[in-house]
């Protein structure tokens, strides 16, 4: 249809419409040229099927006040023409979004933060709450009530209303929620979610048709049983949590979500409003056990006043009986038996200066507590407060301290740097360990990983496998881990026992998202529970994976063979002496069975270096050559040398001597060269392997092993006369020792 549309300034606008619902003389929503509606449309003037068209009549669906609409939304005849929707609509209202530290949990509601304002500017504060009109009955004689752990619900305040009408809410109710982005449900449910975004305290509607036993109980759990909430979910509970009973089944999870066999429907003739106080450590272990994120558990985990409980339920009631009807009963439940207070705090304005480092004057400090509403008493400089009891986070001098410079202005604060004489205090040695090994593993070209403590037990334990293969090696662990009493999710439930598992949840990180090779290592804290209580001791691991490949170099080595090189450059730079490799014929469960050994120092093991076992690959999809190591270096460290003296440089020339023994299989090269330099040190300063060979003429037993020898007298050069008894010597030695032939 092509219409004619006037918007009160005397301009009439030929508009073309899809639309069938309207008809002349509707009052409808125009969008003229240059607006841009919700949906990211822009309007400009076009034609039509050749027709000009300046502008679009707008449906709800377009306006963004509806996901569907069925035609032009139809204003009422009384509706101004030329009025902006904005203001029609009451949209043009100012938002502001907030971000309140977790400590403030008295700022999560409209009253709070008129409040907070009240006290800053020193403006008088209005309040919402008033007494609505009761009946004479009495909900106690409706509704009974029992709480079995006052120590989990020190407050539980509950009234009967009779008679209400479950609809939809009023267009303000409405309007004011969906700006707050909730939904709007029914008029009940609004009205408990506008209280608790007024005035931060939770609140909950039960349908009384569905208490059974018009009973209301609040008790903990038992271990296996069900609870079905409001959405559908269904929870198996573990007899931890504080959840509400009628006289036969849970009907709420305390603070955190209500179930679905109470809730307020359109049928719903008679509720019983429930205004709690719940201590916040049991919602919050409540709320993350079950993963459940809901307004009431993001409030009460974080602290509600639990003096405003009667308050807060007057103004619910007053609301409901506007919106709904009904009739509201007197004498309601107030479970209270031990009213919370708050402590007296002492504080005088002496030790307010010291800790701001100013002059504190004595009547602005007592003007800013009175304000926050503190009961404040002072004598000469000294004052007695007691804070309000919204205030959760106010509780030692230092709070008050605190909100006193807040409130007066950090810019009031001086920056003047302390007067400090003496020298600086040195580094802990254990830091500059750590430090120096960090440093020179960076200069090796080795990324460090800094992970978290946290780990999962089950994927942890299946990877590490069996334990006595990790204590065989120095990395003893234990069967139970230290478990998180309230893990943020079942990925993080327990400390970790090996620095190496993390390490290879960073492999298969990056392996996955396609980096294919890398160098990493991290120096980290195990945990583990001993006779003596926690033990926490550092490790150092490393992870390499993958080919240095490009078009003029192509590694064929294998990664353990590298790593083995870059961690025994550590260990010579740190000044570790008296260590060797040992062979293993059966490491660790996640290492390679013939590609494993483990590290001795002074004959005591302290750690395992080996490439990744074959099935681990598999099961990982990991296509590259994978090797681990994983060090007790806080242990290792007692052995470096603290101070590593300088030599002098030897001014006679050394000699290189080649010796290749054919041997049993059975004998490690690293033996044989230990013997070596024990026992020719005099004139032996290096040796070196520089071949072993397999096959061939010899026996299946046999390998030959060849050495590179640097002979050095530091005293005066060496004739070949002394250099081939000595090379004899050695070669006879080394006969006798490993029942070898000299090749």
């Amino acid at each position: 249809s092509v219409c004619q549309v006037s918007t009160g300034e005397g301009v009439v606008h030929q508009i073309v419409c899809g639309a069938k619902n309207h008809k002349e003389g509707d009052k409808i929503i125009v969008a003229l040229p240059g607006a841009n509606l919700p949906n990211g449309m822009n309007i400009t003037a076009t034609k039509l099927r050749g027709v000009d068209s300046g502008g679009m009549l707008c449906s709800e669906k377009e306006l963004g006040l509806s996901s569907e609409s069925s035609g032009l939304l139809i204003l009422p005849s009384d509706a101004k023409v030329g009025l902006d929707f904005s203001k029609y609509y009451n949209l043009d209202d100012v938002f502001f979004e907030l971000k309140v530290t977790p400590n403030r949990a008295d700022c999560l509601s409209h009253f709070g933060l008129a409040r907070e304002v009240s006290c800053i500017l020193a403006k008088p504060l209005r309040s919402p709450f008033q007494t609505p009109a009761l009946s004479k009955e009495s909900t106690q004689k409706m509704i009974s009530l029992s709480v079995s752990n006052g120590d989990l619900c020190p407050r539980f305040t509950g009234r009967y209303v009779r008679g209400v009408k479950v609809g939809d809410s009023p267009g303000w109710l409405k309007q004011r929620l969906e700006a707050l982005g909730l939904n709007s449900i029914n008029n009940i449910v609004d009205v408990t979610n506008y209280v608790m975004l007024e005035t931060g305290q939770p609140l909950h509607a039960y349908d009384v048709e569905y208490l059974e036993g018009d009973e209301i109980r609040v008790a903990t759990s038992n271990k296996g049983e069900s609870f079905t909430s409001l959405d559908g979910t269904k929870y198996t509970l573990d007899g931890s949590e504080l959840m509400i009973y009628d006289a036969k089944k849970p009907v709420g999870m305390a603070g955190v979500v209500g179930g679905k066999n109470s809730g307020v429907s359109e049928t719903t003739k008679d509720i019983f409003i429930e205004c709690a106080y719940f201590v916040p450590q049991t919602v919050r272990r409540s709320s993350r056990k079950h993963g459940i994120e809901t307004d009431s558990g993001y409030r009460f985990s974080r602290g509600v006043d639990p003096t405003a409980n009667a308050k807060v339920l007057d103004r619910a009631t007053e609301l409901i009986l506007k919106v709904a009807g009904g009739e509201a009963y007197t004498d309601i439940h107030d479970f209270y038996p031990t009213p919370i207070t708050k402590s007296t705090i002492t504080i005088d304005t002496d030790f307010v200066s010291q800790k701001m480092g100013i002059n504190v004057d004595e009547q602005k400090l007592s003007s800013w507590l009175t304000r926050l509403g503190c009961k404040v008493d002072s004598t000469g400089k000294t004052f007695t407060v007691v804070p309000p009891s919204f205030r959760v986070d106010l509780n030692i001098a230092e709070d008050l301290v605190e909100e006193y410079a807040r409130l007066e202005g950090y810019d009031k604060i001086p920056a003047n740097p302390p007067n400090v004489s003496g020298e600086p205090t040195p580094h802990v040695k254990s830091y500059e360990l750590l430090s120096s090994i960090r440093e020179k593993l960076s200069l090796y070209g080795i990324c460090e990983a800094l992970n978290y403590a946290f780990t999962n037990e089950a994927r942890q334990k299946l990877f590490l496998g069996d334990e006595k293969l990790l204590e065989e090696v120095g990395l003893a662990t234990v069967s139970e881990p230290v478990k998180i009493l309230n893990p943020l999710s079942e990925d993080f439930n327990v400390l970790r026992t090996s620095v190496i598992y993390s390490l290879f949840n960073n492999l298969c990180l990056n392996y996955r998202r396609g980096n294919l090779s890398g160098k990493l290592f991290e120096l980290g804290q195990v945990f583990k529970k001993g006779s003596q209580g926690y033990v926490q001791s550092q490790r150092l691991a490393f992870v390499f994976w993958g080919k240095d490949e490009n078009l003029w170099k192509t590694s064929n080595h294998l990664n353990v063979f590298a790593l083995k090189a870059n961690i025994e450059n550590l260990f010579l730079q740190m000044g570790l002496t008296d260590w060797e490799w040992k062979q293993v014929s059966r490491g660790p469960s996640f290492l390679h069975p013939g590609q494993t050994a483990q590290l001795l120092v002074q004959g005591k093991p302290y750690g395992v270096i080996g490439s990744i076992h074959p099935k681990l690959k598999v099961d990982e999809k990991i296509r590259a050559d994978v090797a681990f190591a994983e060090f007790d270096i806080e242990n290792i460290s007692q052995y470096f040398i603290k101070q590593i003296k300088a030599t002098p440089l030897v001014a006679y020339p050394a000699v290189e001597r080649d010796l290749a023994f054919v041997c049993d299989k059975t004998v490690a090269a690293g033996e044989v060269e230990k013997y070596i330099l024990s026992h020719f040190s005099e004139f032996v300063v290096q040796i070196k392997v520089f071949d072993a060979f397999e096959g061939g003429n010899l026996s299946e037993e046999k390998k030959s092993l060849g050495f590179r020898l640097l002979i050095q007298d530091k005293n005066k050069t060496m004739s070949e006369e002394q250099l081939l008894e000595l090379q004899s010597k050695i070669m006879d030695a080394v006969k006798v020792k490993f029942n070898a032939e000299v090749r």
